[in-house]
């Protein structure tokens, strides 16, 4: 997660859905963000999450009809502390009645990601669902600080308790979305033993994992009815049906 993207379109899909699933599953009791924050680096400008914004109430995009959170967002572009932004993001969802624990403390590099992950995984809460927001994804081959390792899903899958869900966010390229999708569904089935469902607005895609099989139906169906409110959006349980 980027700093400069504080507040666009993808963190309206992305907390919209998490609140969805939230209320949707009885067995979930809270929210845990990780938001792999980088440093700012080279890239600059702020003005198109605006503009991203807007254009989402205009093109009804996922999470537009959460006027609570639309309201949210905007307030969350205008500011340049992370401190501000994961407060902001903090009292949503508490006047959402959802306890939210964020693991902000420290800036995510990756030099570091061995440490980072070490410290989290033995600190997790309980019936959660946890969200790891890496600024591109899922990366093996030449990984650098906006990647999540496979290695570090499979430790953070192991650390959690059965009562919860796991969310990991990719970007995606503009050719070959479902073979991406439908291979990386597959990677992480065979990492971890569990059955993913996916959800994407056809710029990002979010993967879930859970370790209960009965609680992985419900969600695959908490999923699919999200999808199933905005047009833009599909889902992909694994194996397809």
């Amino acid at each position: 997660m980027n700093r400069l993207y504080f507040g666009d379109t993808r963190d309206l899909f992305r907390f919209d859905l998490v609140r969805h699933i939230i209320k949707s599953l009885h067995e979930i009791a809270g929210f845990t963000f990780i938001p792999m924050l980088t440093e700012p680096g080279a890239r600059t400008g702020r003005g198109h999450t605006h503009k991203d914004l807007a254009k989402a109430l205009e093109t009804g995009k996922a999470g537009s009809q959460n006027r609570d959170l639309v309201s949210c967002m905007k307030r969350l572009q205008e500011i340049e502390s992370s401190l501000e932004y994961f407060t902001g993001i903090r009292t949503y969802f508490e006047n959402e009645q959802i306890p939210a624990e964020i693991y902000a403390r420290n800036r995510f590099s990756h030099e570091t990601r061995n440490q980072y992950f070490e410290n989290i995984a033995g600190t997790l809460p309980v019936h959660s669902l946890i969200c790891v927001d890496p600024d591109t994804g899922l990366e093996e081959s030449t990984p650098d600080d906006q990647h999540l390792l496979f290695t570090e899903v499979k430790k953070i899958h192991a650390h959690m308790d059965t009562g919860s869900v796991l969310m990991i966010s990719q970007h995606l390229p503009r050719a070959k979305q479902r073979e991406l999708i439908r291979n990386r569904c597959r990677e992480l089935a065979t990492l971890t033993g569990s059955r993913p469902a996916a959800i994407t607005d056809h710029e990002i895609v979010f993967f879930f994992l859970a370790k209960n099989p009965k609680l992985q139906e419900r969600l695959f169906d908490s999923i699919e009815s999200y999808a199933n409110s905005y047009p833009d959006l599909r889902s992909y349980p694994y194996p397809s049906r």
